[in-house]
């Protein structure tokens, strides 16, 4: 578990260093910190919080003012994620600073090896890398299997997107209908020490039912193996449609995720500054 929380925490930092150089005017930043990493990918954005931080103990005082001021100055409320490897002591000063829980993901994990056996390729479809070419394809599809239809909403997705491709490569990759070629869903596949992280997986919503998901995940499990990671991990919103279908395809539930975030933040801040 630690061994995968603190590549996580190693994968969002790399994607916020290249957020940051791609597109500075979101002020991203992330560090170091008692174990993990403090990503900030900027306001508005998908990850902003505390990874993997209190793995190797509790924080000092002076870890917890660098966190909250650093935050304060991005302009998001500090979040601190938990999971059962965090140090007792330090999910205490997560409550005593006056941080509430106000979220849960389910973590899954599937070990892998080359003797595993995987359903055949979905010849419906066609997966190829969107991290050239086909990243705008990516980038609309992926908004439109979320529902990002406002300009800023819009524009979120898209810079996340363009960071996530220059990180996963060639794992970036977006599946088309092989009869029409029109794009049908979208995924990503992140690799550090042997850990393959699944992510960003969305599918067109009049396509939804055909299997597209399905398609995905097994390709991106093929694509590890090949790379010799010896474990699948990723995150869903507990009891959705994802997690089920993850599930179906030998994944098992792992651990919780919780996010606490400070509620006088503002406040602090000020008393920071």
């Amino acid at each position: 578990m630690v061994r995968v929380l603190r590549v996580w925490a190693q994968d969002a930092a790399a994607l916020a260093s290249v957020l940051a150089r791609q597109d500075p005017s979101w002020g991203a930043e992330s560090f170091p910190l008692a174990g993990g990493y403090v990503v900030l990918c900027g306001a508005g954005m998908y990850v902003n919080r505390a990874i993997a931080v209190g793995l190797d103990g509790p924080l000092s005082p002076a870890d917890w003012a660098q966190f909250e001021a650093r935050c304060a100055a991005v302009g998001v409320a500090p979040c601190f994620e938990t999971s059962p490897a965090t140090d007792a002591r330090a999910l205490t000063q997560v409550a005593a600073r006056g941080y509430r829980a106000d979220g849960t993901k389910s973590a899954l994990f599937i070990e892998l090896g080359p003797d595993m056996v995987l359903p055949e390729s979905d010849p419906t479809f066609v997966i190829e890398p969107a991290n050239n070419a086909l990243l705008s394809v990516w980038q609309a599809t992926s908004a439109a299997g979320w529902g990002h239809v406002t300009p800023t909403a819009v524009m979120v997705s898209d810079a996340f997107a363009a960071a996530a491709a220059e990180v996963d490569g060639e794992r970036f990759v977006v599946a088309g209908d092989r009869a029409t070629g029109r794009p049908v869903g979208c995924a990503s596949l992140t690799v550090r020490e042997g850990v393959a992280t699944l992510g960003a997986m969305s599918t067109m919503p009049a396509e939804r039912g055909r299997g597209v998901q399905s398609a995905l995940i097994v390709h991106r499990l093929r694509t590890a193996i090949e790379l010799g990671c010896d474990i699948a991990t990723t995150t869903a919103v507990p009891g959705g449609d994802s997690e089920r279908n993850l599930l179906r395809h030998g994944f098992e539930p792992w651990f919780a995720l919780d996010s606490h975030t400070l509620v006088d933040h503002r406040a602090r801040a000020s008393d920071l500054t």
